[in-house]
């Protein structure tokens, strides 16, 4: 465990007692500086137990002593110091305070003796030694502000004649009030007179109304401080302090959802004010307060209504009505937007507000204008289509007419309006990237002497932001994504020649001046495709920290310059592999994008062939591939459902080989090239597809480039887990063997069938090989994967680093063993079943055998499920795309326990099998309740059929779970909702066939038996058919989040050791340990919990634990202590906790601890485990940390370090 900041306390008192004692300046400086963040450190920090403390040689407490030590040192040698030293003590306990300026937590034995000391310097000194002085008193309010002295030296230097003094006192005074109600009501009242007096100097008041905004003590303060400041505004106030109480109390009222529309119409009374000026300010304070996002909806229909009119309002300035705009957006483009709540007439004024300023001078108001025109558009999405035409009837969006925007598809005479209006819009969006262009060149066109224009990181956020819109849009509306793309592809044409035409200007598409526009009803949107557009633009590096090396792109390729033209045709290429991306994963979409995807890949071809071998135009060119076997789906009239006779897949063999064909000639040329970081990037896409010939070729050239290096280990592991996978297709589909091997040999022209659209596979991959009779093969690329994970183990410098992978990989493999033992199972029993067809007696034996390994492998799939459900839950940093990913292995899991269980519970030969010899926690009912929480509840068809598995005594309560359902529905999603179809309508029907022939003997008993595996074989098949692919996250290589727990014994006289007499409890005290949670996400947890597990039968393995912790044994351990510890958090939030938990008849004991987050990252608990039952040895304590943070959401930690050991012995 780190060290806790009171084991340093003593350490650094004697440090700043040493430093400062020293004859050299610098000296007594460093020591100075080092004492302010040591101090706030102290002075947070949590007392330690006693236990604690006493592990680390520390008495309770000693940190809040040496912290007041360290004041009093600062105070003594602030008395005897003089001039610039007391004012470095100034800012040391400044920068220790923080933004609030009162040092939290400082506290002293001896008050009195601490203040007396400042004091002196306040007696004794000049104007500016107060003034310092009084700042030390504001620091230390947490101990002045009782002060009737300090209060009394505060009040009197507010009447100060210097400046300086007053201007120290109030900040002295505003540290004061934010801790003591009873001073705020006497400083306001010396505020208003000191604002208010003729006497004052400028400055000083405006540092009074400035300490406005600190007198927050309480509600009723804040209520009379807005009181008596907009008395003031009122009043007779200049328009400099007017505008500056303005500000504060915007500030103030930011705090309080309560006096916010009072401010509101306190700032809208001054937009008729006759100072321009005062019209700014409050501008400016409403856009502050918006973008705080504390505004309630009764009060925007009232800043709307006066707001629109000044859009036309001739004597506002550019720079005013740039702020009306901003304050528009930022009320309806926030995270809550207001939008919907408007009405037909307020939508369309605000759309004819927006649209009057696209072709403002001000880029940045054309920016903002098209964030509100986007966000209209998406709200005109939820509306009547008659509605929305009568809303653009008078706008020139109305009026525009254009070719091919609907992709041959027919469409209502609205829709096509609806089109027609996109098409302008978008338009206008590339037009707004195109001036972004221009204005950069002509800026830097005379700075500039070489080829490229290069751009700043601001500018690329700027660049980025059209993109970001215009996939909103298409989110909306998918017919705007071939739109978007045929806009695009002629930008391309002209950023061709940016840096060739010796910076000439890109020519902007001519678009009719713009008119006006009218609105719809109440409307709804939502903001969720914006952040999936975030992560689809921007360009994610990955990132990686393996051993001393850093997998930087500059390190495969040597050549990395950037320029406009570049950095936009990326985005562009970027943007349509995003459109294709929504659309993919957009229900219903009539729309496709093979025409337009291949249009702009041959635009990029032509005009600029050196963004051929980007990563962006092979994810592009795969992209088309998949475009154009959805072309071929919706020309045959298929659909992408279950049947009852066949499952029907999108993901058919034709499908890979033709995706895998493609890639491989892509990623030819990019080796050829020695593009090797592209590669890399394209084999990642190739293995998040399950293209895993195309990646096992890339990682062997790679292993091949780098070998050896730092990536080496990395390399290898995924050369070895990339083989295996291919192995395992090739098992299902071996006459693709030939076609592969022979597309490395050709060295072919990439123009030249680009898209694998002739092939002769269709007959080749017509089927699939049964896997029954490849158990060996199947056996040893488990042993490979297994060396895949070996290779991270050995060369990993923690254990942290791969932690992800390393799991990821563990699951894999054993998923690998249960299908071996599945495999094993209906080859044994179609064996048997044969060789007695003609007499068909089974040995009973047998058959109750099978049952037995089929309810194993179903409970080994269950907890496989689960696992991947935790380690999902285990990286609460990981993107949305790889969480839908690990839900959509545990849901084939699922699905496969399911089905595993449920293929021979109707046959009468189960009935045979006595409970007690299913293994221990197994169950119908629980296998069933895993299904079903996992289905979509709107898939009414599944669950019924579902529901008719249940017996009439299921509850559907009986077990709570952490399952995670799939989301963002892509192309596999669906598959495996179509598998799930047809596999529980098959069974559903198997069961109702059994039981509508009846089983009046043994042979109609075995042909039931017979006919469930042969169902489970069809389905097990169909299965292992689809794509295996991994998470984007696999690729983010770096130290994991977790938390380590530490463990002492509760008593701190025990020296024996962690140890217990026979017969009593473990009373521990726990330290826990969260790491790089609070500065890798954004996620803030509000409770903590721990469950702490012993088990009786176990002793201390003395090999450790850490070696074996992906082992199936320890993940199993782990899923299962997940369970306990989300039963007890449910049972927590209901407040009807039972902390003695239900352990009767459990080998295993548990405890339950809850800890508080605090920012140190560091925790205390305390918690018995009841080990009164254990023999006489040594036991490993098991450990599982998780979080809820403020919404709700449920994350496990991983434990970081071992549970400690402790012994029952006698003493």
């Amino acid at each position: 465990m780190e060290r806790i900041p009171a084991a340093s306390a003593m350490d650094w008192s004697i440090d700043l007692d040493r430093g400062l004692r020293s004859r050299h300046h610098a000296t007594r400086v460093r020591a100075l500086d080092a004492a302010g963040p040591r101090l706030r450190q102290l002075c947070a920090c949590p007392t330690a137990p006693a236990p604690v403390a006493s592990a680390f040689g520390v008495l309770p407490g000693e940190a809040r002593v040496f912290a007041g030590t360290m004041l009093l040192r600062l105070a003594a040698e602030f008395r005897n110091a003089v001039g610039a030293m007391r004012a470095r003590i100034v800012r040391v306990l400044l920068s220790a305070a923080g933004k609030r300026g009162a040092l939290a937590g400082a506290r002293v034995a001896e008050p009195d003796q601490l203040l007396r000391r400042v004091k002196t310097v306040y007696d004794t000194g000049s104007a500016r030694d107060r003034a310092l002085a009084l700042r030390v008193f504001g620091c230390l309010a947490e101990v002045a502000k009782d002060s009737v002295h300090v209060r009394s030296l505060i009040l009197s230097s507010l009447g100060a004649s210097s400046a300086l003094e007053v201007k120290a006192a109030l900040f002295a005074a505003g540290c004061i009030c934010r801790l003591s109600e009873d001073f705020s009501w006497i400083i306001l009242e010396v505020f208003r007179r000191l604002i208010c007096s003729r006497t004052s100097e400028p400055q000083v008041i405006m540092a009074a109304i400035k300490a406005f905004s600190k007198l927050d003590c309480t509600l009723a303060v804040i209520h009379r401080v807005h009181e008596v400041g907009k008395q003031m505004i009122l009043g007779t106030l200049e328009d400099v302090f007017k505008s500056e109480m303005l500000y504060s109390l915007s500030r103030l009222v930011s705090k309080s959802i309560i006096l916010f529309r009072d401010q509101v119409d306190l700032l809208l009374l001054f937009l008729n004010h006759d100072s321009t000026p005062m019209k700014s300010t409050a501008l400016k304070c409403m856009c502050f307060m918006f973008h705080r996002h504390t505004y309630h909806f009764p009060v925007i229909r009232t800043v709307l209504g006066r707001l629109l009119p000044l859009i036309d309002d001739v004597d506002f300035s550019l720079d005013y009505k740039s702020d009306v705009l901003m304050i528009l957006q930022k009320i309806f483009c926030g995270k809550a937007s207001c939008i919907h709540h408007l009405s037909g007439s307020e939508l369309s004024k605000l759309l004819l507000a927006a649209e009057s300023y696209l072709h403002s001078s001000s880029l940045e108001m054309q920016g903002t204008a098209l964030e509100i025109l986007v966000e209209v558009f998406c709200i005109l999405k939820q509306a009547r289509p008659d509605l929305n035409m009568t809303i653009l009837k008078g706008s020139s969006f109305a009026y525009v007419e254009c070719q091919g925007v609907t992709n041959n598809i027919s469409l209502t005479s609205e829709e096509n309006c609806m089109n027609r209006a996109l098409y302008k819009f978008i338009a206008m969006i590339v037009n707004y990237i195109i001036s972004l262009v221009n204005q950069v060149i002509s800026i830097k066109k005379k700075k500039v002497t070489s080829g490229n224009i290069c751009m700043s990181s601001e500018l690329d956020k700027k660049y980025i932001a059209p993109f970001r819109l215009m996939l909103k849009l298409v989110s909306c509306y998918p017919s705007a994504a071939t739109v978007a793309l045929g806009e695009l592809r002629g930008l391309l044409k002209e950023l061709s020649q940016i840096n060739g035409s010796n910076y000439s200007e890109v020519a902007v598409t001519s678009v009719e001046p713009f008119q006006t526009s009218v609105a719809p009803e109440e409307l709804s949107t939502s903001n969720a495709n914006a952040e999936l557009l975030a992560t689809s633009i921007e360009a994610s590096h990955i990132e990686t920290n393996i051993g001393k090396g850093k997998l930087d792109p500059t390190k495969f390729d040597c050549k990395n310059k950037k320029s406009i033209a570049h950095d936009l045709t990326l985005y562009t290429l970027k943007f349509a592999n995003a459109c294709h991306n929504v659309l993919c994963k957009t229900s219903g979409t009539r729309y496709n994008l093979h025409d337009s995807i291949k249009d702009l890949i041959e635009c990029v071809h032509q005009n600029d062939s050196q963004y051929w071998s980007t990563y962006e135009a092979f994810h592009l060119i795969i992209c088309a591939c998949i475009a154009r076997h959805t072309c071929k789906l919706r020309d045959g009239t298929q659909e992408l459902c279950g049947s009852k006779e066949e499952p029907n897949f999108f993901s058919t063999p034709l499908v890979w080989i033709a995706q895998e064909l493609c890639a491989l000639r892509m990623t030819k040329m990019l080796i050829k090239k020695q593009k090797y970081w592209e590669a890399y990037r394209s084999s990642m896409y190739c293995c998040c597809k399950g293209l895993w010939f195309t990646a096992s070729f890339v990682f062997r050239k790679l292993a091949d480039a780098f070998n050896p290096g730092p990536f080496s280990c990395w390399l290898k592991s995924l050369l070895l887990f990339s083989a295996g996978e291919i192995e395992m297709k090739l098992l299902l589909f071996p006459s693709a063997t030939i076609k592969l091997v022979g597309e490395l040999q050709i060295d072919n022209d990439l123009s030249e069938d680009l898209y694998c659209a002739k092939t002769d596979t269709d007959s080749i991959l017509s089927a699939s090989q049964e896997l029954h009779d490849h158990q060996a093969k199947i056996t040893g690329i488990c042993g490979r994967t297994c060396l895949a994970n070996d290779a991270l183990e050995s060369n990993a410098s923690s254990d942290f680093e791969f932690f992800f992978q390393r799991w990821f990989i563990s699951l894999r493999s054993s998923f690998l063993e249960i299908l071996t033992d599945i495999l094993g199972i209906l080859s044994s029993t179609s064996s048997a079943y044969e060789g007695r067809e003609n007499h068909l007696n089974v040995s009973g034996e047998l058959i109750q055998g099978q049952i037995l390994a089929l309810a194993s492998c179903s409970l080994r799939l269950s907890d496989l499920a689960k696992s991947y459900d935790l380690l999902a839950a285990s990286h609460m940093d990981m993107d949305c795309h790889s969480s839908s990913s690990l839900a959509r292995l545990a849901f084939m899991c699922s699905l496969l326990a399911f089905c595993t269980a449920y293929s021979v519970d109707f046959s009468r030969a189960y009935n045979d099998v006595e409970p007690c010899k299913l293994p221990k926690r197994f169950s119908h009912a629980s296998a069933l309740q895993d299904l079903h929480g996992r289905v979509d509840g709107s898939d009414r068809q599944v669950v019924s059929q579902l529901q008719q598995f249940m017996p009439a005594s299921f509850d559907a309560q009986v077990c709570l779970q952490s399952s995670g359902r799939m989301n963002c529905p892509g192309i596999l999603e669906k598959d495996s909702y179509s598998l799930c179809h047809f596999a529980v309508a098959s069974l559903l029907r198997a069961r109702g066939n059994a039981e509508s022939n009846g089983m009046t003997n043994g042979a109609d008993c075995l042909y039931s038996w017979h006919g469930g595996l042969q169902l489970l074989s069809v389905i097990l098949q169909k299965l292992m058919e689809l794509p295996f692919v991994v998470p984007k996250y696999f690729f983010r290589v770096r130290p994991c989040l977790g938390a380590e727990l530490y463990m002492f014994v509760s008593n701190p006289v025990d020296t024996s050791g962690m140890s217990v007499e026979p017969g009593f409890q473990l009373s521990l005290t726990l330290g826990m340990q969260w790491k790089r949670v609070l500065e890798r996400t954004a996620i803030r947890p509000v409770k903590l919990y721990c469950i702490l597990a012993a088990s009786s039968t176990t002793c201390f393995d003395a090999a450790g634990t850490r070696s074996k912790q992906f082992g199936p044994q320890k993940t199993s351990e782990m899923v299962e202590l997940n369970a306990k510890l989300l039963q007890y958090i449910k049972s927590d939030l209901r407040k009807g906790r039972d902390e003695r938990d239900s352990q009767s008849g459990s080998e295993m004991v548990t405890a339950f601890a809850r800890f508080e987050p605090a920012d140190s990252g560091q925790g205390f608990s305390a918690c018995l485990l009841d080990v009164s039952s254990f023999p006489e040895g040594s036991y490993q304590i098991k450990w599982l940390v998780c979080c809820v943070d403020e919404n709700g959401s449920y994350f496990s930690l991983l434990p970081l370090n071992d549970g400690a050991i402790f012994s029952v012995r006698k003493s």
